[in-house]
């Protein structure tokens, strides 16, 4: 096997012992399970490499679990090397219906004598049907472009959640655009992260590109959203509705984030009926289901 070849293997049955775990409504045995090992270790000296698991849900109900998250509390090689990143940002859920219902945790370089892992962490659960709040309706909301939606679920929640008009959305596309002060702050949390000038470039340049896309690409009926950003980390889907709770067909959707704002754009196949009806699904607390997990000895190829 050489060293800098990324190895694949499926951990078939490794399924981690839970601590007394409180269960998910309607759920039962939930364990975490190791799908997957994604070995890329390469040698001393190179850019770049580590360690990917694949991470899933085993037990009864999981059908009500609509997406998932994990917050690594420990993960160590058998060598005593700590392979949690120095500094990282806090995990987004992942959709339970993507990439079957995997969630990806990436871990750093393991050294090439080191033959296995332990991880230990949570793994929290959305389940939307423990907190019937969770889910928040709203009718009428296209009456005031410009303006946050006025929801009393929404406020109890904190989230904003503003409609613009596409003249409007196009201004603010604008001011989202790349300058040099959003490229040096870029540079700058990429050499703290210890990439290396080589890599931070080409991140760069990919960013640029990814900037001058849709710019000009706006759909024939679409729907234009101004969130402040930690708002728009509480919603986990967004959707439309007509009032007797039929669903609204969309299309593709795309977002643009700066530090403290997101705008999102949602392709409608058709003009948005006056009385359509927003519904957001969101992360309350009572919705969240804890469930603490240890891996240990996860094999190395």
């Amino acid at each position: 096997m050489k060293r800098n070849e990324a190895c694949r293997v499926v951990a078939l049955g490794a399924i981690v012992v839970l601590a007394a775990a409180r269960p998910a409504a309607g759920q039962s045995n939930v364990k975490v399970v190791l799908a997957e090992v994604v070995d890329d270790r390469i040698s001393a000296g190179m850019a770049s490499g580590g360690l990917v698991l694949m991470l899933n849900l085993e037990g009864d109900g999981l059908d009500a679990v609509k997406s998932m998250r994990i917050r690594l509390k420990e993960a160590k090689d058998d060598t005593g090397k700590s392979l949690l990143a120095a500094k990282s940002s806090a995990p987004d859920f992942s959709d339970r219906n993507s990439n079957g219902g995997n969630v990806e945790v990436s871990l750093a370089n393991p050294p090439r004598d080191a033959t296995s892992v332990r991880i230990a962490g949570t793994a929290d659960l959305f389940v939307p049907g423990k907190d019937p709040n969770s889910v928040v309706k709203i009718p009428g909301f296209l009456a005031r472009p410009g303006k946050p939606v006025p929801s009393k679920g929404l406020l109890a929640a904190k989230v904003e959640v503003t409609v613009l008009s596409k003249e409007r959305y196009v201004e603010e596309r604008k001011k989202n655009r790349l300058d040099e002060k959003k490229i040096a702050a870029i540079r700058a949390e990429a050499k703290e992260r210890g990439m290396k000038d080589e890599e931070i470039g080409a991140m760069i340049e990919m960013a640029k590109a990814f900037d001058e896309m849709g710019e000009s690409d706006f759909p024939e009926h679409g729907l234009y959203l101004q969130i402040p950003k930690e708002s728009e980390e509480k919603i986990q889907e967004l959707r439309l509705e007509t009032p007797s709770g039929e669903r609204i067909e969309t299309g593709g959707s795309s977002s643009r984030t700066d530090e403290a704002m997101v705008l999102k754009q949602l392709d409608v196949k058709k003009a948005l009926p006056k009385d359509a009806v927003l519904v957001l699904s969101l992360f309350t607390q009572k919705a969240i289901v804890p469930v603490p997990f240890d891996i240990k000895e996860v094999p190395l190829p």
